[in-house]
């Protein structure tokens, strides 16, 4: 490339400067918040021993989250600075002719259109990224604040609002490192390696190519020029005290709300003797077990015993009717399980030709 080659101012030095604050804290943001958030993955657990354990990885988190309140802070001073002082356009804006650019764009890249729509200084896939960052932002702030202090937080809404500000927190940091890596990483520095952020500048060719319009603005002398010493100064006795005003209020209100209450649950170390805290003592139930002797012995049959060891001898009961027939079967009737006077759970090994050995029919002597 030609030394002489015609250069056009892309970014100032304030804009790269915001942005690599923008590009550490958000890359810091990420991986100390994902590893907290899929906290079982071993790349998690690597990486949480390697900053300290889970305090320190919180410390790191909390403090690339200031820097990023911050470095936003700075950046709407920015704004304001160039849209009131300067008077500088809005070209972050939307506006319909992203619209039809968009439909452009798809035309071409489906092959159903020949020509490239013509971009002015920023294209539809920057101010749909930029507004993406500013939105993404503003979520995380307000979910982080409410998970940074979350007693204080309930105690004027509802507690629901903290499990959804976790929900919302973390899923947002999935979409917004997503939409990074294969959204501005495929468009900045696969596609065409844009190093205008780094040294603030492009060349004719790349104006040609990525921002036409602005181009032929620039050839016809449609540029931006600062206004007179005296109407800025006016501009700026205005401006400066309602901007150093906002810086204060937000730097204070950012500092008094993240060091309004410590809510965070240190770990301590494992106790080396584990010893249960609590074992009930449950009352032992008074039971009664049936004692059975040998069955040579008719009338000592059955003996019940209790507890304080009483015994009293069981009177086996008569026949009442005559043994003959069927009626000799007597586990047809007085089987264990039988409906009709049932023999006790004791007799369930006891067989029908031992059943006169305890039991003789009425009127007879036992």
């Amino acid at each position: 490339m030609s030394e002489n080659t015609q250069r056009y101012v892309r970014f100032l030095v304030s804009d790269r400067v915001l942005h690599l604050l923008l590009l550490v804290s958000f890359s810091a943001l990420a991986i100390t918040g994902l590893v907290q958030k899929y906290a079982d993955a071993g790349i998690s657990v690597t990486l949480i021993r390697a900053m300290g354990g889970i305090e320190q990885t919180r410390v790191f988190h909390h403090t690339f989250a200031v820097i990023l309140i911050l470095t936003s802070i700075a950046h709407a001073v920015q704004v304001g600075y160039r849209v009131y002082v300067q008077r500088k356009s809005m070209s972050m804006l939307p506006t319909m002719g992203d619209v039809t650019d968009f439909i452009a764009a798809v035309k071409y890249n489906a092959g159903l259109s020949k020509h490239r729509p013509h971009f002015p200084r920023f294209n539809f896939m920057e101010k749909v990224e930029y507004w993406a960052v500013v939105w993404g932002t503003v979520l995380m702030t307000i979910t982080g604040y409410v998970l940074w202090n979350p007693v204080l937080i309930t105690q004027y809404l509802p507690g629901e609002v903290v499990p959804a500000a976790k929900i919302a927190h973390g899923l947002e940091a999935v979409l917004a490192v997503l939409s990074i890596i294969t959204w501005h990483v495929y468009f900045v520095h696969v596609k065409v390696f844009n190093k205008s952020m780094f040294n603030g500048h492009l060349t004719e060719e790349e104006m040609e190519e990525e921002h036409p319009l602005e181009l032929e603005r620039i050839r016809h002398g449609k540029v931006w020029h600062p206004p007179a010493p005296e109407l800025r100064y006016r501009r700026v006795k205005l401006y400066a005290p309602l901007a150093t005003l906002f810086v204060l209020v937000s730097v204070l209100g950012t500092w008094r709300w993240l060091t309004a209450e410590t809510t965070a649950i240190t770990t301590v170390p494992r106790a080396a003797v584990e010893q249960q805290a609590y074992q009930p003592v449950l009352p032992t139930p008074r039971a009664v077990r049936l004692e059975v002797t040998p069955l040579p012995t008719p009338l000592s049959a059955l003996t019940v015993a209790d507890l304080d060891g009483d015994q009293q001898q069981a009177q086996p009961p008569l026949i009442p009717h005559p043994v003959d027939g069927e009626r000799a079967q007597c586990l047809v009737c007085h089987d264990t399980y039988s409906m009709i006077k049932p023999a006790p759970v004791s007799h369930a090994s006891f067989t029908e030709d031992t059943c006169q050995t305890c039991h003789s029919l009425q009127g007879e002597t036992p």
